[in-house]
């Protein structure tokens, strides 16, 4: 048996076509994944079909990226209203 590289030592992946990429074979955890790599490191050889599920797992990523800065946002702002909130009564 062969020692799995670092990509596929991360997590474990069941040996279906569609989580693989078909032109290094490297294994995805999900289809979305796989089709950004695709889009990203195989661009000027994929599909026409494989370049607008690029386009469309793209604009998910984005969107998916700003909901996750929003969140973080909201988060900061409220341990900094803690802070400011405790210190006012520490020390007034």
């Amino acid at each position: 048996m062969t020692e799995p590289t670092t990509d596929e030592a991360a997590f474990v992946v069941d040996d279906d076509e569609a989580a693989r990429c078909p032109y290094c074979g490297r294994p995805f955890p999900s289809d979305h994944l796989r089709t950004l790599h695709v889009g990203e490191t195989h661009g000027d050889t994929m599909t026409d079909a494989e370049a607008e599920a690029y386009a469309e797992a793209d604009d998910q990523e984005s969107d998916d990226l700003f909901v996750f800065h929003l969140k973080v946002l909201g988060a900061l702002s409220f341990i900094m209203f803690l802070f400011v909130y405790s210190y006012s009564f520490v020390w007034s």
